[in-house]
């Protein structure tokens, strides 16, 4: 197959894996799409000729997958330079680097240089292509989902909302048991295609039936599994009432903060005038990320209890801490921590406020964006001086460091809290961030987020998307309080009780429901699949290595030859 082919092959799947994730023409994703998505990938990485092909379509599929897919990164204001061109290239750079894990067993395959042995029978086989696929693929998203650079955009289970029983599974494998079923049925329908063009027609299915079975009873059990644990009448043991507030304001348009309180206090009212009308309190008010400007403890209180003054328009809205006083509830605002005002070190935090309107502790966003929030070496004059020509500052938000959860009193429950936990924007999509909230005591994720700047519906839903499979993870109920959408409150199944429009002024007044405290099995765990996936290619390669070092003591000259005709 030419090189043209395969590229052709690579856009293909590139495009069926963006239309299976939130965008602007299926809000909510397709796991058809999902589904068909790496079948294309698979055939054009099996078909390719050397390593250097190899490594070429891993870098187009991915680039053009992040370029299709993630084209609101590109409204980010100053950081689009970062978050869209950079993170791109980045991104498919990273998945470049894995084209020497898929090509890997390509080596020994080779007729000319090894003895026939079981071991290369079985690297030969298609049971082992689909297996190594689906391992090397598994590792990859969780490689893209994890650490500094870390961006879980574009991946597999972005597709699942609507397959609602087979994520169910998530609760024991985390999103990875995702990808590596798509990943599986993929490289099985891919070695079938495969199999046929080369003229093996009807044989094709005989010649594959072990993982054809493999990937049905893959299917079925995760279908029953997720069947069972949605049908599974989950009682709460409590409830919260409570009011999130989507302000739909940009900071960026107007920096000042103080139109920004106004309409949240006017939401609030109306939230707590809701709950007045049923003979209740609010127990916990929520604003979204980056509400406040002034940073705390740092003498932002004596601001907030002055200023801003008191609107002619709206004589009912009255400073911050005076209305939170008067709210009589615990409220949650996203705005800076500050750690060292001399040193300009400040957080961005989740602050909590008392019932009595006072500031009381705070969470400190742990996993910063890469070179947006947190800029490494800006110590060096050099990198300062490169990220200050490039968007103008080379100073960013400190790292949290404490996984930590406060308890809301409920009025409705005399004597009895609610914990609750504060993941900030961007941590919703990870986790073993939310693993660590869930091991302090959480009983609510309270996630708090401002995407306002994306103007994008497709930006909103896919950060929906991946926070979504938090709730299953955990079985613990999930809030997301955001500045424009998607406000939910999810339940420990997946589905969403309740929820707001898109890019509208408005809030809910609801009681959110707190189920029984447990751990389950993915919270104690956590990535085992990724991790027996790199077992498998560590002890692969071992073998593949000795094979190699074998044969080649023994024809050393002809294996360097020929090992660079397949290679390049």
């Amino acid at each position: 197959m030419s090189l043209k082919k395969l590229i052709k092959l690579e856009l293909i799947s590139a495009l069926l894996l963006s239309l299976a994730i939130p965008n602007q023409f299926l809000l909510l994703g397709s796991f058809v799409c999902g589904l068909a998505a790496l079948i294309p990938h698979f055939i054009a990485l099996e078909k390719a000729k050397n390593l250097k092909q190899t490594l070429l379509l891993c870098f187009i599929q991915s680039l053009c997958v992040h370029l299709l897919s993630s084209v609101w990164l590109s409204y980010f204001k100053d950081f689009a330079y970062f978050t869209y061109g950079a993170s791109a290239l980045g991104t498919a750079t990273i998945h470049m680097f894995f084209g020497f894990f898929f090509y890997l067993p390509k080596i020994i395959r080779t007729d000319d240089l090894y003895f026939e042995s079981p071991f290369r029978r079985f690297i030969n086989s298609n049971t082992f292509k689909v297996i190594w696929f689906s391992c090397v693929y598994t590792v990859w998203e969780f490689q893209k989902s994890h650490g500094f650079l870390a961006y879980p955009w574009g991946t597999i289970p972005m597709s699942c909302y609507n397959l609602k029983l087979v994520s169910q599974i998530t609760d024991t494998t985390g999103v990875r048991g995702i990808t590596f079923l798509f990943s599986f049925f993929a490289a099985n329908i891919g070695v079938f295609c495969i199999d046929f063009v080369n003229s093996n027609g009807i044989k094709s299915y005989r010649k594959n039936f072990n993982i054809f079975s493999a990937t049905l009873l893959f299917f079925m059990t995760a279908t029953v599994y997720g069947l069972i644990q949605y049908s599974i009448e989950r009682v709460p043991v409590k409830h919260m009432n409570t009011i999130l507030v989507q302000q739909n304001y940009n900071p960026w348009v107007i920096p000042d903060d103080a139109l920004n309180i106004y309409e949240s206090e006017a939401l609030t009212l109306k939230g707590a005038e809701d709950f007045k009308k049923q003979g209740k309190k609010p127990d916990l008010v929520v604003w979204s990320e980056g509400v406040l400007h002034y940073p705390f403890p740092n003498g932002s209180e004596s601001h907030y209890r002055f200023f801003p003054e008191q609107s002619a328009q709206n004589p009912e809205l009255r400073p911050l801490i005076p209305f939170l006083r008067d709210i009589d509830a615990v409220t949650v605002i996203g705005g800076p921590y500050c750690h060292n005002m001399e040193e300009l070190k400040f957080s961005n935090a989740a602050l909590l406020f008392g019932r009595d309107g006072l500031y009381k502790d705070y969470y400190a966003k742990i996993h910063l964006v890469p070179f947006a929030e947190y800029i490494p070496f800006t110590d060096n004059p050099i990198m300062a001086f490169f990220m200050n020509s490039l968007v103008g500052f080379a100073v960013g938000w400190v790292p949290g460091n404490e996984f930590k959860a406060f308890p809301v009193e409920l009025s409705d429950y005399p004597g009895q809290n609610a914990s609750i936990s504060m993941p900030i924007c961007f941590e919703d999509a990870f986790g073993d961030i939310f693993a660590g909230l869930k091991k302090a005591g959480t009983e609510v994720f309270v996630n708090i987020t401002d995407d306002s700047w994306s103007c994008s519906d497709a930006a909103e839903y896919q950060h929906f998307m991946i926070a979504w499979f938090r709730a299953i993870e955990f079985r613990t109920t999930l809030l997301r309080s955001t500045n424009s959408g998607y406000t939910i409150v999810e339940d420990p199944a997946g589905r969403i009780l309740y929820d707001l429009p898109l890019f509208e002024s408005t809030y809910m007044a609801v009681p959110v429901p707190v189920y029984e405290n447990f751990l389950t099995f993915y919270a104690i765990f956590g990535e085992w699949i990724s991790g027996l996936c790199i077992v498998f290619m560590i002890l692969t390669a071992i073998c593949l290595f000795k094979a190699f070092h074998d044969r080649y003591m023994s024809v050393k000259p002809l294996i360097l030859k020929e090992l660079y005709k397949i290679s390049f």
